[in-house]
This record gives structure tokens, sequence and C-alpha cells, in this order.
């Protein structure tokens, strides 16, 4: 038991000694204050603010950029329209025109007329040719006889 009694005192003075290092350490080292919460890496406001600064000056010139190309695109739009409602104009125009001659050369009168008219006048002036031709064909077979007399008289 001589152990026991030795070990128990060992045991007890080093908890004394525990005991009053502890007390020593809460004395001497006041209690941590509490850390304030960091950002963890992000850098500080005024470079943020910078930064939001710039993209807003790259958003205003790209909607300055995209007004302008739209106002662009509606300047084109209304000359095509225009275009287009010239175009469609003499278009109609055209086929208007297209269809009063197509009812001139159907009735007849016009140009179509014309060309009929002429054709006959052609033709019948072929056949008063044709038929001067053999009245001097006649004339020339009753001819033909006299001068042979007289060219051998």
């Amino acid at each position: 038991m001589n152990d026991l009694t030795e070990l128990e005192a060992r045991v007890s003075a080093a908890l004394d000694r525990i005991a009053t290092h502890v007390a020593h350490l809460e004395r001497a080292a006041p209690a941590p204050e509490p850390e304030p919460e960091t950002d963890a890496g992000l850098p500080p406001a005024a470079e943020l603010m910078a930064e939001l600064e710039a993209e807003r000056a790259v958003t205003a010139q790209l909607e300055e950029r995209v007004r302008a190309i739209k106002d662009r695109q509606d300047n084109r739009v209304s000359v095509l329209e225009s275009d287009l409602s010239l175009a469609r104009d003499r278009i109609a125009a055209l086929e208007e025109e297209n269809a009063a001659l197509k009812a001139d050369a159907g009735s007849g009168s016009g140009s179509g007329g014309d060309t009929a008219a002429l054709q006959a006048e052609l033709d019948q002036l072929r056949a008063e040719r044709e038929a001067e031709r053999q009245e001097l064909a006649e004339l020339l077979a009753e001819l033909k006889p006299i001068v042979e007399e007289s060219a051998g008289a």
C-alpha cells in the first residue's frame, strides 16, 4: 500500500501543479477577442466600385452602338419600303398597260388590226402585180410576131 499512497501523493502534486499553471495562464492571457469577419479574399469596396463604374461605361457605349445600328436599320427599312411601294406602283401600271394591249390584240383594233390590214393590202398589191405581169406577157406574145416581121423585112 505504500506504493499506492506514494502514487496518490504524486498524482495529487501533479494535479496541483496543473491547476496552478492553468490559473496562471488564465490571468496572464486575456480571453481572445472574437475576430471580425473578413471578406475571405475579396478585393476592397473601392476596387469593386471602380470595376462597376467601368462596366457601366462599357454598357453605355454598347447601348449607344445598338441605338445607332437600330437607327440605321430603321432608315434602310424605310428606304426599302419606299422602293417597294414604287416598284408595286410600276408593276400595277405595267399590268394595266399589258391588259390594254391584250384587249387591243384580241379585238382586232390597234397594232394587231393594223398588221392585218397591211397584210390584206399587201396581198391585194401582189395580186394586182401578178395580173399586170400576165397582161404584159400577153402583150409581149402579141408583139413578138410583129417585131419578128419587121426585123425580117
